[in-house]
């Protein structure tokens, strides 16, 4: 596999500390969606995203609506949020529609909101995050 990126959005940072150890177990950067990073061509994509009030940011929608068609070989899904439920499906559906192989399964981690999950994420769902990179890694080579 040659091509690896990690791309994420983040309001409060959880995201980002889970797409830094997934991008740091594959060898590479994490970078927001913000930034001008060209993933167009990735062997394997990496996307995270907060979960707010039970869907992700419209940005992220936005942002992987904008990706070309059969471009992106795989994807992998991470999503953070205070209840950890299981939020990722309309996102996954966006990327199969757009021609991408999806890793069948993502990581959901629990972050902190407000007065919830303090702590979070920590060094056990960094361990989490890092299993999965590992995981996901191994099927994609494999």
């Amino acid at each position: 596999m040659n091509e690896i990126n990690v791309i994420y959005q983040s309001r409060g940072g959880n995201t980002e500390v889970i797409a830094k150890a997934i991008a740091e177990e594959c060898g590479v950067a994490a970078y927001d969606i913000e930034s001008a990073v060209n993933v167009s061509g990735s062997d394997l994509l990496f996307v995270g995203m907060g979960i707010y009030a039970g869907k992700p940011d419209s940005s992220l929608l936005d942002y992987l609506d904008q990706l070309p068609v059969n471009v992106i070989k795989g994807a992998a899904v991470f999503t953070t949020s205070a209840t950890g439920g299981e939020h990722a499906a309309l996102v996954i559906n966006l990327l199969e529609h757009k021609g991408i192989q999806v890793y069948p399964r993502h990581l959901n981690v629990k972050g902190k909101f407000l007065f919830m999950n303090k702590g979070k994420p920590g060094k056990d769902e960094v361990k989490e995050a890092r299993d999965f990179a590992r995981e996901v890694l191994d099927a994609f080579n494999g």
